[in-house]
C-alpha cells in the first residue's frame, strides 16, 4: 500500500546535540487515510489532533524501553537513546482493546504499525518512519427494498460477546458504493483479528417476520479480513416469498469498498 504523508509544519525548537555515547531519533507517522511526518525535534505543539494522540512506543533488543507515550507528549530525552542496534518504535491511535470498546461497544477503525529496526548513531539524528494502516476490520449491513417491502421486522445480530444489532434505523445504504456516501446513522462494528490469519470470523444471526406466527431465523458465520469494511447485504431471493420459508432470505456479502475480488455467498 502507498503511504502519502503529509508534510505538517510547525515551530522548530532546536535541542542539544547528544552526548558522547547517545544518539537521537525522529520520527515520522504514515497511514492510508491520514498522514502526519513531523520531526519530533519540533515542539509538541501539533496540528495534527489525531496524529498528537497516537500511542508511541520504543523498544530495543532487550524489551520495551517506553510504552504508550502520546506522540505529542514525546520528548528529546524519550528520543535521546544509547548507542545501539535493534531499535523498533510502534504506533497506534487508539489500543486494541478500546477498537472493540469504544462507541457504545461498536469499536472504532485502529491503526497501527511498526518501523524496521534502527541503529542510534553517536552524535547524529537518525530519522525513523512508522508506517501504519488498518489493523482491524468492520461489518455493516444493508437491506434492500424488496425485503424491507416484504418485512415488517427484521435484524442482523452479532451472536457473540458484545451481539451488536443491525435494523432499517442503522443500516447501510443498499446502492451506496464507498463508505463516504453513508449516513451518520449507519453503524459498523469493528473487530480485532487473528494475527495469524488477519481474519476474525463473527455468527450471526438473520431474523425476519412478515405478520405470521413465528419469525425466519437464519445462523451463519461470516469471515472478516484485515483492513476491509464488509458490507453484508441481506435481499429477497423472490419477489413472491412463500410464508415462513427459508428459502426466501437471499445472503451475499461484497467487499468492493477496499481493493480485493468482490466475494458473494447465497444462502436458500
Amino acid at each position: 500500500m502507498l503511504m502519502l504523508p503529509l508534510l505538517l509544519m510547525a515551530c522548530f525548537n532546536e535541542v542539544p546535540a547528544p552526548e558522547t555515547g547517545q544518539g537521537s531519533f525522529t520520527i515520522g507517522l504514515a497511514t492510508d487515510t491520514l498522514g502526519v511526518e513531523i520531526d519530533t525535534r519540533a515542539p509538541r505543539q501539533l496540528t495534527d489532533v489525531e496524529a498528537s494522540d497516537f500511542l508511541v512506543t520504543l523498544t530495543d533488543a532487550d524489551g520495551t524501553v517506553w510504552q504508550y507515550k502520546r506522540f505529542a507528549d514525546i520528548t528529546a530525552a524519550d528520543r535521546t537513546q544509547p548507542l545501539g542496534e535493534g531499535y523498533v518504535v510502534t504506533a497506534e491511535n487508539i489500543t486494541a482493546t478500546a477498537a472493540e470498546s469504544n462507541n457504545g461497544g461498536w469499536g472504532e477503525r485502529r491503526f497501527a504499525g511498526s518501523s524496521e529496526p534502527f541503529a542510534v548513531v553517536g552524535g547524529q539524528t537518525t530519522h525513523v518512519t512508522v508506517p501504519c494502516s488498518m489493523a482491524n476490520t468492520g461489518l455493516c449491513v444493508s437491506f434492500d427494498e424488496a425485503f424491507t417491502d416484504y418485512f415488517t421486522d427484521f435484524a442482523v445480530t452479532t451472536d457473540d460477546s458484545r451481539a451488536l444489532k443491525f435494523s432499517d434505523d442503522n443500516a447501510a445504504p443498499a446502492q451506496a458504493n464507498t463508505p463516504g456516501d453513508f449516513p451518520a446513522t449507519t453503524a459498523v462494528a469493528y473487530y480485532n483479528v487473528d494475527p495469524a490469519t488477519a481474519t476474525v470470523t463473527v455468527p450471526l444471526i438473520i431474523s425476519a417476520s412478515a405478520g405470521w406466527d413465528g419469525t425466519v431465523r437464519l445462523t451463519r458465520t461470516l469471515t472478516l479480513r484485515k483492513g476491509r469494511l464488509t458490507r453484508l447485504a441481506v435481499r429477497l431471493n423472490s419477489t413472491e416469498p412463500t410464508t415462513g420459508n427459508i428459502s426466501v432470505l437471499a445472503i451475499t456479502y461484497d467487499d468492493t469498498f477496499t481493493e480485493g475480488a468482490t466475494t458473494q455467498i447465497v444462502l436458500e
